[in-house]
């Protein structure tokens, strides 16, 4: 009976691992050592669990259009660093200008992890609101990135 309670408890913690790595496996799926700036208009901002999402319309230079994501902090942490759902919500309304930056997807995919953003008018997310990490000269690449 113990060995199979102890069998049990070592594949659960086995279990357990593998999961919480995929969740936080961003390193694996984005180059925290680049990161890109991106110009586009605001479609949808969602306040959700896990991660906050926002997409974005980018005008390629042939005329194409492409939707991106960015990936962007748990709704708990956005708050932590003082936003509020309503301020988002109407800072980040479809149709708004804005520049991205993130860390982009190692598989070319039109997304990417948060950094900061500002808006054609001026206002600038730029207070941990993401997961993303800027390279920074002389400093640990993955530092997070405050302004």
């Amino acid at each position: 009976m113990n060995r199979a309670l102890v069998a049990l408890g070592v594949v659960s913690l086995f279990v357990i691992s593998i999961s919480a790595f995929a969740h936080h496996g961003t390193q694996i799926s984005y180059d925290m050592n680049k990161s890109v700036d991106v110009k586009g208009v605001v479609t949808k901002f969602e306040w959700v669990n896990p991660h906050s999402q926002l997409y974005f319309e980018v005008k390629e230079k042939d005329g194409s259009t492409v939707t991106w994501a960015a990936e962007m902090r748990a709704p708990g942490n956005l708050i932590a660093e003082g936003y509020t759902r309503k301020e988002l919500m109407e800072k980040l309304k479809p149709g708004t200008e804005v520049t991205v930056t993130g860390n982009p997807s190692r598989a070319g995919a039109p997304v990417v992890v948060f950094i900061k953003l500002t808006t054609a008018a001026g206002y600038c997310l730029c207070n941990n609101a993401g997961g993303g990490a800027i390279p920074k000269p002389g400093v640990d690449n993955n530092q997070r990135y405050r302004e």
